[in-house]
């Protein structure tokens, strides 16, 4: 008896586990029909790379679909985000802490000086305004400290 129940308690279990990966929930998604606009548009900047391409929905209420490049360029980590035009929306790259400007180092240190930085990013939009987003966990929630090129604090987000 002890048994049985056992093993529909384990089918419960995965069958809420299959339904929920099911869901559309907004997170990025591996694709393999990447528009060819989308595609040239990349190839065009990053030619000689080979990305690993996501889709994902963002913009208000998850309606705008993005297509997302991740690949290795300079040796570190990159990403570039495409609108269905082949746009691009953004770029973002990883940085060493050292690379950071010298204010968003020490506003970490004084705001977040128990709070390992988990990711920083130097981003770069489609009007060439850079950015640094820096990614720490702060009472169980993943929050982005960004600040301008000169390093001053423009705000705090959550993704």
């Amino acid at each position: 008896m002890k048994t049985s129940f056992k093993n529909l308690f384990l089918l419960f279990f995965i069958f809420c586990g299959l339904v929920s990966q099911a869901q559309n929930d907004g997170r990025s998604r591996i694709e393999r029909n990447v528009p060819l606009v989308v595609v040239e548009s990349f190839n065009a900047v990053f030619s000689a790379k080979d990305p690993v391409w996501f889709t994902r929905y963002q913009g208000e209420n998850n309606q705008e679909l993005v297509y997302e490049a991740k690949f290795i360029f300079n040796n570190r980590y990159c990403k570039s985000v495409y609108d269905f035009n082949g746009n691009q929306i953004v770029f973002a790259a990883t940085v060493d802490y050292r690379e950071l400007p010298e204010g968003a180092r020490k506003y970490m240190e004084e705001k977040y000086p128990f709070f390992p930085i988990v990711e920083a990013l130097m981003v770069t939009d489609n009007e060439n305004q850079d950015t640094y987003e820096i990614g720490v966990y702060i009472d169980n929630q993943y929050m982005i400290q960004v600040f301008s090129k000169e390093g001053d604090f423009i705000k705090n987000t959550k993704p």
